[in-house]
């Protein structure tokens, strides 16, 4: 009776599994033909990047997601909008991610950073730039202010970590987050959980996605259901400490103005936060309390409010 009870729950496992895999490589393909990209391309020679644009101006504000982030556009939605009665402001998906190609180039920070160079010469050449990053992204806007620095005008850090704290962080504790979400995805459990009300909290997907418009929020399900855990945000994790280690090596900014926001995390992530706004002469640091790490969602006025005035000063002392 045991041994017939086992084999039925086996079969009834294989069942269950192969059904929300073919579920969501069904969905994946119909949401692929539904959204199609909101902005325009631009060649990086490593691959073909998405990038939205809005607004004009003199400045040009380039947000940097972190790594794992599906999609630019939603991630950076609100802020974009708001920013964009300032500057132009450029979101951009990287490599395997939102509407952009994959790539078979190594994530090294030199080559993130050379594909970054190559999209902000072609979009906006001639202005000074703004950048705006959130977790990760932080080793790819030092790195771009390490060799461009009269280009940048400023770095507002989004929650981030700094270069000594991924030079050590743990790669194989953020592959195994990054495998065990793409195991949830492939099976169709991340898709069965946001259909139920109920993602991932680890990725901090629910306050972003239910403060977005409808037209957004469905693009922004689609891209996590599609991307959660996948391959490309592997490559850049297995890389996290070489990475860190190049940027250290590289010289500090100097006095290009930088806001470090942060979520109130505890001492450990406070002391994370000191050893990054020392990166620059010209540095402001504040702690948004009972805040999330994608704070500027979950705390989206006061982080709206502390990058408007940052923005201000800098652009005023031009």
């Amino acid at each position: 009776m045991k041994r017939d009870k086992k084999l039925v729950f086996s079969i009834l496992s294989i069942l269950c599994l192969s059904a929300g895999i073919i579920w969501q490589s069904v969905m994946t393909q119909i949401e692929k033909s539904k959204y199609n990209a909101v902005g325009a391309y631009v060649d990086v020679e490593t691959y073909h990047a998405h990038y939205y644009s809005k607004g004009s101006g003199e400045t040009a504000f380039v947000f940097i997601t972190g790594s794992g982030t599906p999609c630019a556009y939603t991630d950076f939605y609100a802020l974009q909008n708001m920013l964009s009665s300032k500057g132009q402001t450029i979101s951009f998906d990287h490599a395997g991610s939102g509407w952009s190609s994959n790539t078979e180039a190594v994530r090294s920070i030199d080559q993130m950073t050379n594909e970054l160079s190559l999209l902000i010469d072609t979009v906006v050449p001639d202005k000074p730039i703004i950048l705006i990053c959130h977790s990760l992204g932080s080793l790819e806007a030092i790195r771009y202010a390490q060799t461009n620095p009269k280009k940048v005008r400023g770095i507002i850090f989004l929650d981030c970590g700094s270069p000594e704290f991924y030079s050590t962080d743990s790669e194989l504790q953020a592959a195994i987050i990054n495998r065990g979400t793409a195991f949830l995805r492939i099976i169709g459990l991340n898709r069965l959980m946001g259909e139920l009300g109920c993602f991932l909290p680890v990725y901090g997907e629910n306050s972003r996605n239910r403060n977005l418009p409808q037209v957004a929020k469905d693009i922004d399900k689609a891209m996590f259901y599609r991307f959660a855990g996948n391959a490309a945000s592997m490559n850049t994790i297995r890389l996290m400490n070489e990475n860190a280690a190049a940027v250290l090596n590289g010289p500090s900014l100097g006095e290009i103005p930088i806001l470090v926001l942060s979520s109130d995390n505890g001492t450990a992530w406070n002391k994370v936060q000191t050893q990054l706004a020392v990166w620059s002469e010209n540095s402001e640091q504040r702690t948004i309390e009972t805040s999330e790490h994608y704070l500027y969602w979950s705390n989206y006025h006061q982080v709206s409010d502390c990058v408007e005035s940052f923005i201000e000063k800098v652009i005023s002392t031009r």
